[in-house]
């Protein structure tokens, strides 16, 4: 599976654009402010739906035109799918997939895996364990296909109970009702994030086999509540006693969607304990872990982009970054001001290079000649 094609018609400053990419690696370099981060954003929004640089869908539409169109042709079990979006500047959209329209997002992202690496990324370690949820749960999405089926129904569950608690009503079977799903879909979801989080980590093991700081690496799964059983009866017994605070605030404060992600170093928390440059690594790490589990047991090829490569990083860490990308089973998106930042560093692989200037976008050759 790989993005082999990727058109763009009234993307921000890039009008229209036909990009064939390479399998393996491809590179995207020009000056800041040349669109070259653009071509990312594009790949990021018709896998998600969403943008990772504004909230407002209207932005990412080229000053002269009335909507954007963005079109894929992903390799998908030894066939070439469709995959499109359009979106006007009243909000309307549309996703399709073989010419066919599609109602859900998740129909369109099971297909593309897309990670993305930015300086944004850092979220992972100084964010909310809303940023660290987000992150397990897309690599759990594309590895257990019962995954979604059950993270919805969990959320819809909860969304009842919290409307009961909105309202101020006291407990009663109404609760009873709702707690009883909630508790079996909780320990449903913790069982797959825990065994999902074992598989990760055996996929980072490898990678930091040579960074000894980073060896000394704790992944702890935190689901939510006091799980010392395992079991539905023991969250609904908490349920229960946590009842009248959760009536106070109006809303469920035990559960799933309060699990977290531990990253340690030596029993300290990671940005506590590592250097800038050394989080970063961690980062790059983690990601391709992911992108490897997704490989091997979700059996999807992901794709990486990755922004600004170069920043920040000392020509220790961008040596051991590259040797992760030497193991990595993913197509990669890289961006960067100069091609001979980058290039390098990948030599003996497959690299499709793409200039940008000015929203233009080039396929050239080693030497920055058009091809």
């Amino acid at each position: 599976m790989a993005l082999a094609l990727l058109q763009l018609t009234g993307f921000r400053n890039i009008n229209n654009a036909a990009l064939q990419f390479s399998p393996t690696i491809n590179l995207i370099y020009g000056e800041n402010g040349s669109g070259k981060t653009s071509i990312l954003e594009a790949i990021y929004l018709l896998a998600h739906g969403r943008s990772f640089r504004t909230s407002k869908p209207q932005k990412v539409i080229g000053h002269q035109h009335s909507q954007l169109v963005l079109h894929g042709k992903v390799q998908w079990a030894q066939q070439l799918l469709s995959v499109g979006m359009l979106r006007d500047r009243l909000g309307e959209w549309q996703l399709k997939l073989n010419g066919e329209k599609v109602l859900r997002v998740a129909d369109i992202a099971t297909l593309l895996p897309v990670q993305l690496i930015t300086p944004d990324s850092f979220r992972l370690f100084f964010g909310g364990p809303k940023e660290r949820r987000q992150f397990f749960d897309m690599g759990l999405f594309h590895v257990e296909p019962s995954f979604f089926e059950l993270w919805v129904l969990f959320n819809k569950v909860l969304k009842q109970r919290n409307a009961l608690l909105k309202s101020k009503q006291p407990y009663g079977d109404n609760y009873r009702f709702w707690d009883l799903q909630l508790c079996e879909t909780a320990v449903a979801l913790q069982r797959m994030r825990q065994q999902y989080i074992n598989q990760l980590f055996l996929a980072l093991t490898p990678l930091l086999q040579d960074i000894e700081v980073l060896q000394q690496l704790e992944l702890e799964l935190t689901p939510g509540w006091a799980m010392k059983q395992g079991n539905a009866a023991e969250l609904m017994q908490q349920l229960q006693q946590n009842f009248s605070s959760d009536l106070k605030f109006g809303y469920t404060q035990l559960g799933p969607q309060k699990a977290d992600l531990r990253i340690k170093i030596a029993g300290e928390y990671a940005d506590e304990f590592l250097s800038r440059g050394q989080l970063k690594m961690l980062l790059f790490a983690l990601k391709v872990a992911q992108s490897n589990v997704i490989f091997s047991r979700g059996h999807k090829q992901p794709l990486l982009l990755i922004d600004d490569l170069a920043s920040e990083l000392d020509d220790h860490s961008k040596r051991h970054i590259f040797s992760f990308l030497h193991h990595i089973n993913s197509q990669v998106f890289i961006t960067a001001i100069e091609a001979a930042q980058v290039l390098p560093l990948v030599s003996g692989t497959e690299v499709g290079l793409f200039h940008v200037e000015h929203g233009q976008i080039v396929r050239t050759d080693d030497n920055g000649r058009r091809t």
